[in-house]
């Protein structure tokens, strides 16, 4: 059996078991494989779609090499191990590279992006052993692309109770930083002149601070000069009232003619400023959207909803298939 034949299946919720929860950040973590291999090749990379396979190393078609040990949120040490397809070779960028040694990229990547994305990486070790030969294994399957079409397949393997831990990793990440509490700015000092206004609001009314003034200039009779106590009682303030909504201030028709910058986002990258300086006509640069994906619609440079890019007579326009919640729209952006 050959690598090429090898039973992969599409990375789906089924494929991946409870790992499943990988999917919607592995666009992120393709560009940060794609970006760490680059830099490693000095050449522009393409990571393609994830495939899924299970095996034991006695059923491989070529010999696994250990690469980096990492260590998940409350579990054991587990291991790597990387492969190549040979139908496909070795070579990126002109460099000769090892199965071990692009697993150790990927890993590299993983933890990097893990670390941006969740607050905390994969806690990186040395190689360890192989399993028992009768030990599952977890095999993604990785194809590479150089700008000069070289082409490389990486098969990366891990114990099968990865994908299981995995999720849960990433599901105990999410929910420690929903849970974090916002920190509470520091109280501001108050100026010599917000005191003394505010001592105003309190005492004026009952006129009890002008009485304190006066004694204390004149003393209390026993030469002892003390200021008399002021009498402090809560501040009388008028009932609020609602304002009706038709009055002029609440008429929205006045904003009607405001304009807004609408953009249509179709994906980002993060690009190395290696490979920005190498751009020519006819360069290709992968976003880290999926083709058929839906697009962002940018209000001001604010997420307002979703859509699909069609053709509306010769210009390129976007259908709106989902808007973004009021209160999401209403919330400031950065909380």
């Amino acid at each position: 059996m050959s690598w090429e034949s090898f039973d992969w299946k599409t990375a789906d919720g089924q494929s991946l078991g409870a790992g499943a929860s990988i999917l919607p950040l592995w666009p992120m973590l393709r560009s940060a494989i794609a970006e760490a291999i680059s830099a490693d090749a000095l050449c522009p990379i393409t990571c393609g779609d994830l495939t899924v396979g299970s095996s034991t190393p006695a059923e491989v078609p070529t010999p696994l090499e250990p690469s980096s040990s990492f260590e998940l949120l409350g579990t054991d040490r587990r291991g790597s191990w990387g492969a190549l397809d040979p139908s496909k070779g070795s070579t990126i960028g002109g460099k000769v590279y090892a199965a071990g040694r692009l697993q150790e990229l990927v890993m590299e990547a993983l933890s990097t992006a893990f670390e941006s994305i969740l607050g905390e990486g994969l806690g990186l070790g040395a190689p360890v052993e192989m399993p028992a030969p009768d030990a599952p294994l977890l095999l993604l399957r990785l194809p590479l692309t150089s700008v000069d079409n070289e082409e490389v397949v990486v098969v990366s393997a891990y114990d099968a109770a990865v994908a299981g831990e995995l999720a849960a990793h990433i599901v105990a990440l999410q929910a420690l930083a929903s849970e974090a509490p916002s920190p509470t700015p520091p109280p501001q000092p108050q100026t010599v002149a917000q005191r003394t206004q505010e001592l105003k609001a309190v005492t004026t009314p009952s006129g009890a601070a002008t009485s304190a003034s006066a004694g204390s200039g004149s003393g209390n009779g026993n030469g002892g000069g003390h200021a008399m106590p002021a009498n402090v009682r809560p501040a009388q303030l008028p009932e609020l009232t609602a304002t009706p909504s038709n009055q002029p201030g609440y008429n929205i028709d006045l904003l009607l003619g405001v304009n807004l910058q609408v953009a249509v986002e179709i994906g980002r990258t993060t690009l190395p400023i290696r490979d920005v300086l190498s751009l020519t006509p006819g360069s290709i640069v992968e976003l880290d959207k999926l083709a058929g994906e839906k697009v962002d619609i940018l209000i001001n440079g604010r997420p307002i909803a979703q859509g699909e890019v069609v053709v509306v007579d010769e210009n390129f326009g976007v259908r709106i298939t989902d808007v973004v919640s009021r209160q999401q729209r209403l919330t400031p952006q950065g909380r």
